[in-house]
């Protein structure tokens, strides 16, 4: 076996320092990262940040992106070293921000249009022709990998881009390990299978709290009905309203816009933030007058999913999903599913050391153990990797079958927070305002003149007449 790694293309295999290279492979939430050490000697040409990177293991591509960070230390003496970081082709999907409405389209459909939009230079190969439709979704400037994982969460799929830069969309039981792990195949390092499991994170009963969606009442539905009382002016309504319509008995009311309609010219004024209609006092409705309000409402959308053999197995555990850019009632029940699917059993964990390849993430991989009392099937969710000399690597891989909540998804929860406030709409218009860099050069001539007699008429000669010198004679 042999490791070979290439800058931009160019083999320097002979400028590293094995020992410190150290692979990291994350699936969605975090990028794929290789970091390694070099020794600066007048032989040895050091990488330049942007520059591609490539790690191959016997001839097989393990890893690509480019260098984002480089820091530089002493290495004893005046020796210099550098330590280099890489992140894998996210880094470049994440260079512009996904501004978009979807309404029912495919996944499919939807990722094709980001990649097409926002991210040129990627392909879509293995995004599957038969995907699930989207109700909606919204991407409020939201990283294109984050729009990805967005979009993925909402159907309980998985995503990454490979070190080819094509995109990877699939569903997440579809991606086979191409090994198993058994008591005596010898696939992984027997003492190093660890096992957690824990109902610290149980979530089996999912409230979703989204935005407002719209739909038609009906006077005949209509459910802001009141009986005046002769003396009340201003009714107030359970929902707000567009394309309001208002009767009294059987009389439909001429409506204004409550602060800006004069009140003489309409019959009644609507306030839609206070949601409310008023009458003036010399037209309000008698006592027993019946008041019907209808359009399309806006009703705010909370949706509640639940697992009933994880509340039956360890009682109720809620969970509550505030987000604003969710304004369906479908969409907001896939969230609630997908939640469902990794929290209602809790977390259920497990790690292992193996020199063999062809591990990655988001892989499904099965354990059938009669030692350990184990038969489950788990997703391959990190594996960092680590050379041993210059020969081969050394995988830890880590395993789920739930959820995982880390700090950074705390981080970007917080930090998501103002984009879901935003209300982006289709005739948005984008005030592009660009500072350009410019070189102005200026020169100049001077002709010199005489300041003293004898003048002469010309042009351009230096003893030209001049005004206030020269004398008439």
């Amino acid at each position: 076996m042999a490791l070979q790694l290439k800058v931009n293309a160019i083999d320097r295999s002979s400028s590293i320092k094995w020992d410190t290279l150290t692979k990291t492979e994350g699936l969605t939430k975090q990028p794929d990262t290789l970091s390694f050490a070099i020794l600066k000697t007048p032989s040895k040409t050091i990488p330049s940040l942007g520059d591609t990177i490539e790690l191959f293991e016997d001839s097989i591509k393990i890893f690509s992106g480019i260098l984002a960070e480089r820091s530089e230390q002493v290495e004893g003496g005046l020796l210099q070293g550098y330590f280099l970081n890489c992140k894998d082709h996210t880094h470049t999907l994440d260079r512009k921000l996904a501004v978009k409405n979807y309404t029912s389209q495919t996944a499919r459909a939807i990722v094709l249009d980001l990649i097409a939009t926002f991210a040129s230079g990627f392909t879509t190969t293995n995004v599957p022709l038969s995907t699930p439709i989207i109700p909606s979704i919204k991407f409020n400037y939201e990283p294109l990998s984050k729009a990805l994982e967005k979009l993925a969460t909402l159907i309980g799929w998985d995503w990454y881009v490979d070190y080819d830069k094509d995109i990877h969309f699939f569903q997440s039981s579809t991606q086979a390990a191409p090994f198993n792990l058994d008591d005596t195949s010898g696939n992984f390092e027997w003492q190093t299978l660890r096992f957690d499991r824990n109902i610290l994170e149980l979530k089996n009963s999912i409230f979703v709290r989204g935005g407002e969606y719209k739909t038609t009442i009906s006077e005949a539905n209509a459910v802001d009905k009141y009986i005046a009382d002769g003396t009340q002016r201003v009714f107030t309504q359970i929902y707000r309203y567009t394309n309001i319509a208002v009767k009294k008995n059987s009389t439909t009311l001429t409506v204004g816009i409550d602060n800006i309609t004069d009140p003489a010219t309409k019959d009644i004024l609507y306030n839609f933030q206070e949601k409310a209609i008023k009458f003036r006092d010399d037209n309000k409705p008698a006592n027993g007058d019946t008041i019907k309000i209808y359009g399309d409402a806006h009703i705010p959308l909370i949706a509640k999913v639940q697992d009933s053999a994880s509340i039956a197995a360890y009682g109720e555990y809620q969970h509550l999903i505030v987000n604003k850019t969710i304004t369906s009632v479908l969409e907001a029940h896939a969230y609630a599913k997908a939640e469902l699917a990794k929290w209602a059993e809790g977390a259920y964990e497990a790690s292992l050391r193996t020199t063999r390849t062809g591990l990655s993430t988001g892989q499904q991989i099965t354990i059938n153990s009669t030692l350990r009392g184990i038969t489950k099937t788990f997703k391959i969710n990190r594996i960092t990797g680590k050379a041993r000399g210059s020969d081969h690597m050394e995988y830890d891989i880590y395993l789920l079958a739930s959820g995982e909540t880390t700090f950074t998804d705390m981080l970007e929860a917080l930090l998501a927070k103002d984009r879901e406030n935003i209300d982006v709409s289709d005739n948005e218009v984008l005030q592009r305002l660009e500072s350009l860099a410019d070189t102005v050069a200026l020169g100049e001539t001077l002709t010199p003149t005489k300041d003293s007699p004898p003048y002469k008429w010309g042009a351009g000669s230096s003893n030209d007449w001049r005004w206030n010198f020269a004398t008439w004679s």
